[in-house]
């Protein structure tokens, strides 16, 4: 059962001088395999923590620092990797960087340049739009009026002016008619009341902003701001040209800076909460067991003195799930549903081989695998390739596909349908389905006569609408019903087994015992079994099966289980959906390849409508195929199958580390000691 386990954990502590804590801290952020855990209430009574100290308050104001720089210049790509042996020499680095100045004052310059070009700019626009003005622009700078641009949509324009107009008549009003919109020049004298302005304003939806302070006609003051725009954004250039010289120059040493800064940050976070002593410090935290001996080789390599050890504890570990690699894209659908216990089974394993063999069994159909196979595969590469933009889908069913699950998310559910695709395929060949259509008839009568083979002439190996089909396709899934219920309850005794849980164990031995009696009683029935318990030994022993059962239940769970005898019986049957969904894609497929053979020999108009049903009920049955199969595959093993063993709520491992990209390890791995020569 190891494969069905998270990976084992120890809860450590490290206890060491004062004087290496730093080292120690930093080759335990460097490894990345502790998740640094608070101090327990046994020992933090004789232990001690510090307040921030001077030295994270100035790696902190340095960070800030450094991005502040970095984001004042432009990003170039970086070829090497710097390395930092320590504080000390990371400090004398960041005294001699001198570049604050000269980066504050260009950006200060780029800031007010963009400002003067954005201005400058809607200035154009705005001018261009109102270059009808005959006059020059001073004539409505008054200081005793207000002058506006506004627009107005032309078919408001008359009502809008007499409005205006029938106030009074302290206005001036020149204005160009167009086809849609009116664009006019408003001088407000002093005596027209504002609020009336107001209400004129919002009643006709008109859109007004204040005259710029610019003056001379409008045509020529337009080529003055073109010139004005061309200086502005050749000075604007030379600054940029400037930034990028000093980001040539400075670009990886800053991202190596800020990343070294970073990770000594959160070092020295860790570091203010250890507990001391006046001579001591000590950290606990949990670590996985194959990384033991590795951080332990690591410690005693870089420190001296300093020990670790194995705590003896009743926690819950946290949870790092451990899978062969083909089946890590299925812990996504385990986290989904909750993140395993570190002291419970996880059943990512499980769930990768069985979840495939339901969603091919529900829609056991070659066309359509091939299909959905196609699709899903094409997904992989797009995503997978870098290019998430599915062009080849309709825009409008690429928003709603993102509105549900982005393209990651996309991947890891095509990876998932993929060995699910390949078993329907070998279902619909070994059901003669393509699409509902019957063609193995062909495929084997060309394999008999150029193989001289006895295929079946029909072409049927196994028929699921027959009634002999139907019946052993259902008794299959009542089968593989028992079989994941039984699983279950095996796993969850286990569990309450290790877990000390005695009575639970007990109480689920019963269900076991009782599902199978009912099991046998019902096969028994079908079979036209005696099943009498006085006339015979084999009846006798199903109902003991059923009334033992009951009495472990009872034991273990009290009256509860008594209450929920039927659950069982409906989580086995629950399984024959597998076959009702299967049947419903098979009927559905054959109604519309039935309705358009109909209307085929009906004439041309008859035709295009059936090809139309053939392809939209078959693009609509694909569809379904999608979804339908994954979301009952994966709740038949969330509800029938977890409820049994699993509880979840698990909370994830999250090692003390960081992933550097711009600088290198502080402290390698110790070298293993060569191997000593054997001497004979």
């Amino acid at each position: 059962m190891t494969l069905l386990r998270p990976e084992p954990m120890s809860k450590i502590a490290v206890l060491g001088l004062k004087k290496y804590r730093q080292k120690i801290v930093s080759i335990l952020q460097e490894m990345s395999v502790v998740q640094i855990e608070p101090i327990s209430k046994e020992i933090s009574t004789y232990l001690s923590s510090e307040k921030e100290s001077e030295s994270h308050r100035h790696i902190s104001d340095q960070l800030i620092r450094i991005r502040g720089l970095l984001s004042a210049i432009p990003v170039i790509p970086i070829k090497e990797k710097i390395k930092f042996d320590s504080v000390e020499e990371l400090d004398s680095v960041l005294r001699k960087l001198d570049i604050d100045s000269r980066v504050s004052s260009l950006e200060r310059q780029k800031e007010n340049l963009l400002t003067t070009i954005r201005n400058t700019q809607n200035n154009i626009k705005l001018l261009t739009e109102f270059s009808f003005f005959p006059e020059d622009l001073s004539v409505l700078h008054l200081k005793s009026a207000r002058s506006f641009f506004g627009r107005v949509s032309s078919e408001k324009y008359p009502e809008f002016k007499k409005k205006l107009e029938s106030n009074n008549q302290d206005i001036i009003l020149y204005a160009n008619e167009g086809e849609k919109v009116t664009r006019f020049v408003l001088v407000v004298l002093p005596h027209y009341p504002s609020n009336a302005l107001a209400s004129i304003i919002n009643l006709y939806s008109v859109h007004m902003e204040a005259v710029p302070d610019l003056k001379g006609k409008p045509e020529k003051v337009i080529q003055e701001l073109k010139h004005n725009l061309e200086e502005h954004e050749s000075n604007l250039g030379k600054i940029e040209n400037e930034l990028l010289e000093i980001s040539k120059d400075k670009f990886s040493l800053l991202k190596g800076l800020e990343e070294q800064l970073d990770i000594e940050n959160k070092r020295l976070e860790v570091i203010d909460n250890l507990g001391v002593t006046k001579d001591t410090f000590t950290l606990e935290g949990w670590i996985p067991k194959s990384k033991l001996e590795e951080t332990k080789a690591s410690i005693s390599h870089h420190s001296i003195g300093t020990m670790v050890f194995v705590l003896n504890t009743d926690e819950i570990p946290p949870t790092l799930q451990s899978n062969p690699k083909k089946t890590r894209v299925f812990e996504s659908f385990i986290r989904f549903y909750s993140l395993p216990s570190g002291n419970e089974f996880d059943p990512t394993l499980v769930f990768a081989l069985v979840f495939p063999v339901f969603y091919g069994m529900m829609f056991a159909d070659f066309g359509y695998a091939v299909v959905i196979l196609l699709v899903s595969r094409w997904v992989i590469r797009r995503v997978e390739g870098g290019k998430k933009n599915l062009t080849i889908m309709p825009k409008f069913l690429r928003n709603f596909g993102k509105t549900i699950l982005l393209p990651t998310q996309m991947v890891k559910i095509a990876k998932a349908i993929t060995p699910g695709c390949i078993i329907a395929m070998v279902l619909g060949f070994c059901f003669n389905l393509y699409f509902g259509f019957h063609l193995n008839e062909y495929i084997f009568g060309f394999l008999n006569s150029i193989g001289g083979l006895h295929l079946p002439a029909d072409g049927t190996i196994f028929d699921p609408l027959s009634t002999w089909g139907l019946r052993k396709l259902l008794l299959i899934s009542g089968y593989i019903g028992l079989g994941m219920v039984s699983f279950g309850f095996i796993l969850g005794i286990i569990n309450d087994i290790n877990h000390k849980n005695k009575r639970h164990a007990i109480g689920k031995i019963g269900w076991l015992l009782f599902g199978w009696g009912v099991v046998f009683i019902g096969l028994g029935l079908i079979g036209h079994e005696n099943i009498n318990p006085t006339a015979s030994i084999t009846g006798a022993v199903y109902f003991a099966l059923i009334f033992g059962g009951i009495g472990l239940m009872f034991y273990g769970e009290g009256s509860r289980a008594m209450m929920e005898l039927p659950s069982i019986i409906s989580h086995i049957l629950s399984f024959t959906r597998l076959i009702g969904i299967m049947m419903a894609s098979i009927i559905l497929a054959d109604v519309i390849d039935h309705i358009f053979i109909r209307t085929s020999d009906n004439g041309i108009i008859f035709l295009i409508v059936g090809t139309a049903i053939l392809v939209i009920g078959h693009l609509f049955n694909i569809i379904l195929g999608v979804f339908e199969p994954g979301i009952q595959g994966a709740r038949l093993l969330y509800v029938e199958f977890f409820s049994k063993f699993y509880h979840g709520n698990g909370r994830p491992f999250k090692p003390f580390g960081f992933k550097r990209r711009y600088t290198e390890n502080q402290y390698p791995k110790p070298t293993p000691p060569e191997p000593k020569p054997h001497i004979s």
